[in-house]
């Protein structure tokens, strides 16, 4: 296959926006060389094959891209008062421990409690972490999410820019989240984020990683890697929050690697974008690690979502637990592809997947495909279940009956049906931000009347 059947997807960056972005940030001469590496493998890769079980749902190879732009030159975000609304409003004085705020290309702001600061607690853009903290990036930088993945990946080793660095040292407990916000406010932007997340032996953390922008004329793409590190003993909790625009085409890959008695919490929202093609992996090498992934999407319009996860136990008595639903209205459409892997060292461990899906539309459309693969000889227990269905025609005869509006009714079946997903969300304030972006789409608030309030009544 030549060259140009390669690349011709994408026009508009070239090796330039690779020196250009490594210039602009002054950075050493071990990660250009790594840029350089990651963009000869983009020009040579192909696209995955489309009778690939993960590809063959999601066509990438007749997505196109004109006119692309690495690097934005609009003006930054300056002031709290310049931020989306969504920004604005999401978090009072105090309630984060840290936040970095990326908008377009650059990041534009960084905030650290001094306290945590002082206990050695490291929160910058990752060019900085690449100058003034070069042994830990370079033992944990694009270990487990590498450029020779797929193409889009091998882009985003070359081109990232702004990014993000948590590290949390050992025994060190930050009370408070972190939030990552990725304002995209160009269109026509190609987008690369790029996050590292390092929490040592019996550390603890929340990162919150929340992206958004307005709808745009202009297709713009984004493809982003995140690579969590959770030390021995160590408790970490990440949540996506994907609030892109509607002609924003969104691949992003989340890979976490846990320690011995490790615990990690996982969770994806999906509200925005044209297209989301996720992947969700939990690495457990080590014996005792515990991995919980939740997801909550909801799609409307031609929305496309494509989940991959991927639950991989080699050390015993590991435990993991998977629950995804989905609610989908007009022609929106979702897969979701998982993985659970019991390899033969992972005696005594457990698992499950349960994804459940809401159709309320006949034009919607959810393809649920749960897959184990068992080689341990001695598993404490193995399961999962998948679903697809309308709503309960009868819930909705039950509420109309008493005076509501069906469309009224179906957001409240809608947050019904999420309820149990979003309550393991341990922290209220967030619980309260996802359920609002979720019931925000589909017309209605956190906090409006309830099923069972109807049922008391």
């Amino acid at each position: 296959m030549t060259q140009d059947l390669l690349t011709t997807c994408i026009t508009g960056l070239a090796l330039a926006d690779v020196d250009n972005v490594s210039a602009r940030r002054d950075e050493p001469a071990w990660l250009r060389d790594l840029r350089h590496d990651a963009w000869r493998q983009y020009e040579t890769m192909d696209f995955p094959d489309v009778y690939d079980e993960e590809w063959r749902r999601t066509d990438v190879r007749s997505l196109t891209f004109e006119g692309l732009r690495s690097l934005s030159a609009s003006a930054p975000v300056a002031t709290a008062a310049e931020l989306p609304a969504p920004l604005r409003s999401a978090w009072g004085e105090g309630a984060l421990a840290g936040r970095v705020i990326q908008h377009d290309s650059d990041v534009v702001r960084l905030e650290l409690d001094d306290a945590l600061r002082a206990r050695g607690v490291i929160l910058t853009d990752m060019h900085t972490a690449a100058r003034e903290h070069p042994g830990l990036i370079q033992r944990h930088f694009a270990q487990t999410v590498t450029a020779a993945e797929w193409k889009y990946l091998a882009l985003n080793a070359a081109l990232w820019s702004g990014g993000c660095f948590l590290y949390v040292p050992a025994n060190v407990e930050v009370a408070l989240p972190v939030q990552l916000a990725t304002v995209a406010s160009t269109g026509g932007l190609a987008l690369f984020p790029r996050t590292l997340v390092v929490v040592d032996r019996n550390a603890k953390v929340t990162f919150i990683d929340e992206t958004l922008s307005p709808d745009h004329v202009t297709k713009s793409l984004v493809s982003a890697a995140v690579e969590i590190v959770v030390g021995e003993g160590a408790h970490v909790e990440y949540y996506d929050v994907n609030r892109w625009g509607n002609n924003v085409y969104n691949f992003k890959t989340v890979r976490a690697t846990l320690g011995r008695d490790a615990q990690l919490r996982a969770a994806a929202v999906g509200i925005g974008s044209r297209l989301t093609k996720m992947r969700i992996d939990t690495l457990m090498p080590q014996p005792g690690a515990r991995a919980e992934l939740l997801g909550v999407t909801f799609g409307d319009g031609d929305q496309h979502f494509d989940y991959n996860t991927l639950q991989d136990h080699v050390g015993e008595h590991t435990i993991s637990d998977l629950q995804f639903k989905s609610a989908l209205a007009g022609n929106a459409s979702l897969v979701w592809y998982g993985i659970t892997r019991i390899e033969p060292p992972a005696a005594g461990s457990e698992a499950n997947q349960t994804s459940r899906n809401l159709l309320l539309s006949e034009h919607a459309k959810a393809s649920p495909i749960p897959v184990l693969e068992i080689e341990a000889w001695d598993v404490s227990k193995c399961s999962h279940g998948a679903t697809a269905g309308p709503v309960d025609e009868d819930q909705l005869f039950y509420l109309q009956a008493r005076a509501i509006p069906r469309e009224v009714a179906e957001r409240m079946l809608v947050e019904g049906f999420f309820a149990d997903v979003i309550d393991r969300i341990p922290d209220a304030r967030l619980r309260d931000r996802v359920l609002d972006a979720v019931l925000a789409k589909a017309g209605g608030s956190a906090g409006m009347v309830s099923f069972d309030d109807v049922a008391g009544a």
